[in-house]
């Protein structure tokens, strides 16, 4: 009964199962990319890189924390390539339309400034 069990398990998780061991390095790999964030803003209040350096290296930083969670614990990575287009196509055209605004509009000071 728990060869059965344990074939059923194995059977609809497919490709997407790792070991607990893995999603812990995940998120431990996570963890550490959100401390160097943390770090790298409260290390700038000094001014000791440009900000738009420090804007630049967020981002990055942040791309990498949201590709782990999109790729390991939402599974994307072993789903097929439709599903990946799917969810990567939108994610890029927001990305870069957001990017956009941000550049556009950085020198605006607001109705009250």
């Amino acid at each position: 009964m728990a060869g059965h069990h344990e074939e059923h398990s194995s059977h609809a998780h497919g490709e997407h199962s790792h070991s607990d061991r893995f999603y812990w390095l995940v998120a431990g790999v996570l963890a550490v990319v959100t401390a160097l964030e943390v770090g790298l803003f409260i290390v700038n209040e000094q001014h000791l890189i440009a900000k738009w350096l420090e804007v630049t290296l967020l981002l990055i930083l942040s791309t990498i924390k949201g590709a782990a969670v999109v790729m390991f614990f939402m599974h994307l990575k072993g789903d097929a390539g439709i599903f990946k287009f799917v969810f990567l196509v939108p994610l890029a055209f927001a990305t870069t339309l957001l990017l956009s605004f941000m550049v556009l509009f950085s020198e605006h000071v607001g109705i009250a400034g």
